[in-house]
């Protein structure tokens, strides 16, 4: 990196300081606006409630200061007492809040410093566990009486999922359990406290996050080196939408000043830097993989097809180099209508601004925990123990199935003996979201366990070196799996009891503990693999998955936009984590607000409202005009899209809700462009209608 320096302007610097003194304006406006309102007093006579602030946004847009605030008793969180607090030249303009007024406290107040791995693996069902986090005591409403609870976050380590869980503090009961990490699965998944000793009546703190950090000093920052990236650049949508450009220091300097490969203290020649690290993750580990080197002149330029022959590996390289590119593209565009440090953005520097940093998005291509999927967890920024802790935010993008028929069926099996069996014609299979994808093929016999759908565990060493054959019915794909691992087997294959056509196999609750390779297929091979062993012949076969012809999701930045925007509507809401939950959220904004942001930044030029618009059709397979993997097309038209809020009743599946939700969205947005226009670079003008409506929203998400 060129060692040239630009200063920081001392308006600039100056802005840092009087921010930190009007946050510290803010506790006080707040503390007087609750002490006037009796907000959170309490009904009993011992009233020890009180307030803190979890994060205060500098909005431009609103001109306003957003600050989260939190109730407490007894110095302990009281779990979702949140309030909203807005504040514009030194006044509330606006406050809402959901605080108790009614806390019973349980008398029992033991409280373990952390809980046994092996007590957590067993409460939440997991194998493995990377990483447990704590964060303060809460007290939990429990049967209209409030217990002392641990807040804590499971990385389950054969999965994506990271559990967001409140257990009792003494026994480790939980009382609520949320899967942080959120998926777009399309396959099927078969059936120390910090409590005051003597609480004051009323108390508030404001909690200085790492807002006022050492950084605040930093004299410079590095003039950003040259490069270039060969990618789909927005607005176009996927290969079938467009073709691919060289486009040269595409970074926005207000968003990330020093470009997009320095993280302010270390510069990269690879696909890493201040706002996302993109890798591959082929073994499913979450760990750092293979990422492409463009060199001392960052030149991002490499081959890519995605043809009915061609392998997707072949174009690691360039599957990277976009998913690098659309994770900074989406961090520029939205920090310029709002999602900055101070709205606990993703980032690993934040340049002296407020927010704490060291969270810049894990994005992770060829993900190894599935197919046909895509999912983001948004992690957290947060203060513990009067400490900042945070965790990345993570992306993970899969390969999507090919589209097979009879004459062409994707290949995942090989029969080898006897010569009867190998010559037989290849059937449709389909895969499963969980086990190894990647992995060296396996060999062994076929068997059949005992029972014969593996509902209950086969006898230990029953299948050893075997690849089990089980119909697919009676229980979940994942338990069936992990019953005949345990009993020895190397592989499976799931028929399909009811049809000729393969279901994808979708974990549940126990595929993220399957450690091999699975796969399914029709009902009339299945039979006959059955009536064969049953008739006392041997099988031979191996597991060897060809991934010829599918597609890459790393290509679709709609639907990288969509798992992106799931970090944006996390962070921008309440404590930056779990509000959207669908234990919280039921009617599941979050989707919604994902693919409305998925449409704005790939809205074409020349498009009008009478362009319907599907949802990731490029990884369905299907041509622009395509629905997706939604219930219709976005249209303002009624004989396209006739889906209203009133179908909500029956529509319940969390994309079907958020599908409706952006559904009212599409149509305010092309309201906004009639009246105001319509500018192909949403950032080119904040006048015109989608740039209107795109700070609407952001804004409606902050409040």
């Amino acid at each position: 990196m060129n060692k040239n320096f630009f200063l920081v302007p001392f308006s600039v610097a100056a802005f840092f300081v009087s921010g930190n003194v009007c946050a510290q304006n803010s506790a006080e406006l707040i503390q007087e606006y609750y002490h006037k309102k009796g907000q959170i007093a309490q009904k009993s006579s011992n009233d020890a409630s009180g307030i803190i602030i979890l994060n205060e946004d500098l909005s431009h847009s609103l001109q306003a200061r957003i600050v989260d605030v939190q109730q407490t008793y007894n110095g302990l969180r009281v779990y979702n007492a949140l309030g909203k607090v807005v504040i514009r030249e030194n006044k509330i303009i606006s406050e809402k809040n959901e605080f108790k007024r009614n806390i019973v406290v349980d008398g029992h107040k033991n409280s373990t410093a952390k809980f046994s791995y092996d007590l957590i693996k067993s409460k939440l069902g997991l194998k493995d566990i990377s990483e447990i986090n704590y964060t303060d005591d809460v007290y939990f409403e429990n049967n209209k009486v409030y217990k002392i609870a641990k807040e804590l976050f499971v990385s389950d380590k054969n999965s994506s999922d990271v559990w967001h869980v409140i257990a009792d503090a003494d026994t480790g009961e939980i009382f609520t359990k949320d899967n942080m990490t959120v998926s777009c699965n399309f396959a099927d998944n078969g059936e120390d406290n910090n409590r005051s000793k003597e609480p004051a009546k009323f108390h508030l703190v404001y909690a200085e996050p790492a807002e006022i950090k050492s950084e605040i000093n930093i004299q410079g920052k590095l003039v950003p080196d040259n490069a270039s990236y060969n990618v789909f650049p927005l607005p176009v949508e996927a290969p079938t939408f467009g073709s691919r450009s060289i486009i040269t220091n595409p970074w926005d300097l207000t968003a990330s000043p020093e470009g997009w490969h320095s993280d302010g203290t270390n510069s990269y020649t690879i696909t890493r830097g201040n706002n996302v690290y993109a890798y591959s993750d082929q073994n499913n580990t979450d760990t750092p993989g293979y990422s492409p080197d463009g060199g001392s002149a960052r030149i991002f330029d490499f081959p890519f097809a995605d043809g009915r022959y061609d392998n997707p590996f072949t174009y690691k390289d360039a599957a990277i180099t976009e998913l690098f590119y659309m994770n900074n593209k989406m961090h520029d565009l939205f920090y310029k209508f709002g999602f900055t440090e101070s709205a606990r953005n993703f980032q690993t520097s934040n340049f002296g601004n407020t927010g704490m940093g060291g969270d810049a998005v894990n994005a992770e291509a060829f993900d190894g925990s599935g197919l046909n999927n895509a999912n983001f967890s948004p992690g957290y920024e947060k203060i513990v123990n009067g400490q900042p802790q945070v965790k990345a935010g993570r992306m993970q993008m899969y390969l999507y199935d090919r589209l097979q028929t009879a004459d062409d069926p994707v290949i995942r099996y090989q029969y080898n003996s006897p010569a009867s069996v190998a010559g037989r014609p290849k059937v449709l299979t389909a895969g499963a979201s969980f086990g190894p994808l990647y992995g060296a093929p396996v060999t062994g016999d076929l068997a059949i366990p005992v029972p014969a759908d593996a509902c209950t565990a086969p006898a230990a060493g029953s299948l050893a070196n075997k690849i089990a054959v089980i119909t697919n019915a009676n229980c979940e794909f994942g338990l069936k799996a992990l019953n005949v691992q345990n009993a020895g087997a190397v592989g499976v294959i799931m028929y399909k009891s009811s049809s000729d056509i393969p279901t994808s196999l979708g974990a549940g609750t126990y595929g993220g503990q399957v450690t091999i390779p699975t796969m399914s297929m029709g009902k009339t091979e299945g039979l006959f693999l059955t009536g064969q062993l049953n008739s006392g012949n041997t099988i031979n076969a191996t597991l060897n998955f060809d991934y010829s012809g599918f597609k890459n999701a790393c290509f679709d930045n709609g639907t990288m936009a969509h798992e992106y925007g799931h970090g944006v509507s996390n962070r921008l809401t309440a404590q930056g984590y779990s509000c959207l939950s669908s234990t919280n959220s039921t009617e599941q904004m979050g989707e919604g607000w994902s693919d409305f942001f998925g449409l704005m930044v790939t809205a074409r030029p020349g498009d009008t409202s009478s362009v319907s618009r599907g949802h990731s059709t490029y990884t369905k397979n299907e041509p622009t005009t395509g629905n997706g993997n939604r219930l219709a097309k976005y249209s303002p038209d009624f004989s396209i899209n006739d889906y209203t809020y009133g179908k909500t009743n029956t529509n319940t599946e969390v994309h079907q809700i958020g599908f409706i939700w952006t559904t009212m969205l599409w149509d305010l947005a092309w309201k906004y462009i009639e009246k105001y226009g319509y500018n192909n670079d949403v950032l080119a003008s904040s006048t015109s209608g989608n740039a209107k409506v795109l700070q609407l929203v952001i804004d409606g998400i902050k409040l």
